[in-house]
């Protein structure tokens, strides 16, 4: 399940994509290069903060677990500058 998709840029305007899914009870993090599907794939690492890896406490939430990952990175020296819907239905 997808918990986020997100559009960063640091300082110098360099666009990056980070992505959270919840897999077999695990979260997982990927970092690519771009705000396209064809980004290059960097480490987490990268972003030189760490995200969350669990959740808070037993009441919290999808969405309170993703604004948990945006207040991070907005303490940081990336900045959102999208956020890819996770509910795309045709």
């Amino acid at each position: 399940m997808k918990l986020s998709h997100l559009h960063l840029k640091d300082v110098y305007g360099n666009p990056k994509t980070l992505v959270c899914r919840l897999t077999e009870g695990s979260i997982r993090y990927s970092l690519y290069g771009g705000h396209s599907s064809s980004g290059t794939s960097f480490a987490v690492s990268n972003l030189g903060i760490t995200l969350p890896i669990d959740k808070l406490h037993e009441e919290e939430t999808k969405e309170d677990f993703t604004n948990r990952i945006k207040e991070t990175i907005n303490k940081s020296s990336y900045s959102i500058v999208n956020e890819v819907s996770t509910k795309i239905t045709f």
